[in-house]
């Protein structure tokens, strides 16, 4: 995709009718509780921040994993596309191993828990500036508006579903 057709994909982006949109809004919100998480003084307060993180990043990632990453794993004659897709769910996977690690909020005060937090912040920081480039170009260049439009859909509700699910517990 040349730079004046991505340019013109993102400004005729609707918020409610693409999926980059929608990916987009959740990855400004992960970014800022991970900062706080990363850089909080307190214990409590990377709890805090760690405890709104978790449920947003679970459901984000799983559900963008369904509708994205498998997508593009998908995505006839492009090698590059399922590169993306693959390389996503491996980043994620490495997410939830930090997560995991990050659960055990009982060492939030330790310097070792802070360690896997800033880790977990700069692999964020890492794979929303990979995926909003390569993964929202690939997007643009396999899936129509009519198709980027129906995976917004089909993200908001899974992740809202996922939301609920885990909110119950």
């Amino acid at each position: 995709m040349s730079v004046i057709e991505t340019i013109k994909s993102y400004l005729t982006t609707d918020t409610t009718e693409d999926i980059r949109a929608a990916l987009h809004e959740d990855h400004m919100r992960i970014r800022e509780l991970a900062t706080e998480m990363s850089e909080a003084r307190t214990a409590s307060r990377r709890i805090a921040s760690f405890e709104a993180l978790k449920p947003l990043l679970a459901a984000h990632a799983r559900t963008e994993e369904r509708v994205v990453y498998e997508a593009l794993v998908k995505v006839r004659g492009s090698a590059e596309s399922r590169d993306l897709g693959n390389e996503g769910f491996v980043e994620h996977s490495l997410v939830d191993v930090l997560l995991e690690r990050l659960g055990k909020t009982s060492l939030a005060g330790t310097d070792a828990w802070k360690a896997h937090a800033i880790v977990l912040k700069e692999l964020l920081d890492h794979h929303v500036k990979e995926e909003e480039s390569e993964i929202f170009d690939a997007l643009g260049e396999h899936f129509s508006d009519a198709a980027r439009a129906e995976m917004a859909q089909a993200f908001q509700a899974g992740k809202a579903r996922l939301m609920d699910q885990l909110a119950k517990g």
